[in-house]
Parts: C-alpha cells; structure tokens; sequence
C-alpha cells in the first residue's frame, strides 16, 4: 500500500516535467563560447510554455519585473533582473517562483543597448528550467550525438512527442466558437478582448482555455460597469451638492 501511494505521489510530481523536458533539436544551437553549450531558440521556449499553459498572461508570465544597477561607477556596471514567475496548472490556482539574472550593461564605456531582453531572456529561461522545459539540455544530454540523433531521426519519422502533440479534442468545438465570439462582442474592455483574439489567431487557443477566457471577459465587463455606476452616482451627487448649496 505504502509503494502505490508513492509511484503515484511521483507520477504526480512530475506531471509538468515529463511533458516539457523533452527538446527538439531543430530549435537548438551549438555555441562555442565559455566551454560549449547548447543555446535553446527563445521564441521556441515561448511555444512550449504556451503549450503547457496557455496563452501569457492568461496562463502563465512574470510580474514584479525589477532591474537594480550593481556596480555603476565601474566601466563594467551589472544589471541585476529580478522578477516573479507565475503558472496556473488548473482554472484557479496560481503558482510562483522568483528568477533573476545579471549581465554587464555596458563593455569598455560602450552601452549595450539590448541588454534588457537579454538578461530578461536568460531569466525566463532559468525559470522555465525549474519546471523541467528542456531539461535534456541543461541535464548534458545534448552532448551525446546518439541521443540528438534519436531525437532528429524520430520526428523525422512522424513520431511526434506527446507533449508537443495536438489533437482535434483540443480544439473548441462549433458552439463554444459562437459562445466566445458572443460574450467577445458584448465586452467593452477591449485590451482583454484583443488578447484573446490574438490567442485565437495566433492557433493556440484550445479547448482548455475557453472557461477562463469567459470568466476574464465577464470579471472584464463587470469591472465596467462597476465603474459606470460609480460615476453616475458620483456625478448624481455632485449635482444634489450643487442644489443644496443654491
């Protein structure tokens, strides 16, 4: 009894990691600076984080995005990042981890302009390797040409990695398409509207995100109307004041 209980308090564990840990060699570069390393292509980690979740900032991102100057009087300055990551694994509960990186702002006096992205990239891929995302890359698995091969020769054969896979299950069916689109057109708050058409067009809205989307759209439009009551009454009072003092 005791043995069943922890495979599946592992299996459990590692729900997130197994489904992510796996790279595909196509979006990965050899780089030959500081001892060798693999690079993992930044738009690609993107793709597969959405995969898991969802759409940014719908489910997963990072927030409390900090940049602290280390050292300024030095022609060597560092930028110290530091943010918060955040995940939803279901429709309500969300879940967070700091991350953070450092890079050289500036090289000899000259400023390097892109430096933002560039530490903000780094951290967000530190972060997602805490989940597991491309953990056979940072595991040295990548340094086996066999096992690169495997990889390469697999999904050149069509044998597609379960977590990469979609499926028509996934997708939203006839009426929970015409259901969005409705409660889409009567929503005034047209940055959360934009957000989830971009989902949409961008091919990564799925099935499990139509619940959450309803429910951003209606919290979204009773915000609104929230606020309109707000102002009438105020604008009520504001001319009852006035009557009063005539």
């Amino acid at each position: 009894m005791t043995t069943k209980k922890k495979v599946d308090a592992t299996t459990l564990n590692m729900a997130i990691w197994d489904r992510v840990s796996t790279t595909d060699p196509k979006y990965t570069t050899k780089v030959n600076q500081r001892g060798g390393f693999t690079a993992i292509g930044a738009q690609y980690q993107l793709k597969t984080a959405t995969e898991m979740f969802g759409p940014i900032g719908m489910g997963w991102g990072v927030k409390d995005e900090m940049f602290d100057e280390v050292g300024m009087h030095t022609d060597t300055g560092l930028i110290l990042y530091r943010a918060t990551f955040w995940y939803k694994v279901d429709e309500g509960t969300e879940y967070t981890f700091p991350i953070h990186s450092s890079i050289k702002y500036a090289v000899g006096g000259r400023l390097d302009d892109d430096f933002a992205k560039k530490v903000a990239t780094d951290a967000l891929t530190k972060g997602l390797s805490k989940l597991g995302f491309n953990a056979d890359v940072f595991m040295g698995m990548f340094d086996d040409n066999k096992y690169v091969k495997s990889l390469t020769d697999n999904r050149t054969n069509g044998v597609a990695e379960k977590n990469l896979s979609k499926t028509t299950d996934d997708k939203l069916s006839k009426a929970q398409e015409e259901q969005l689109k409705k409660v889409m057109a009567n929503c005034e708050n047209k940055e959360v509207v934009n957000k989830i058409q971009s989902a949409i067009d961008g091919g990564v809205f799925l099935k499990k995100h139509f619940k959450l989307a309803l429910q951003k759209l209606e919290t979204a439009q009773s915000d609104i109307l929230v606020k309109q009551i707000k102002k009438i009454d105020k604008e009520a009072g504001d001319e009852q004041r006035k009557q009063n003092n005539v």
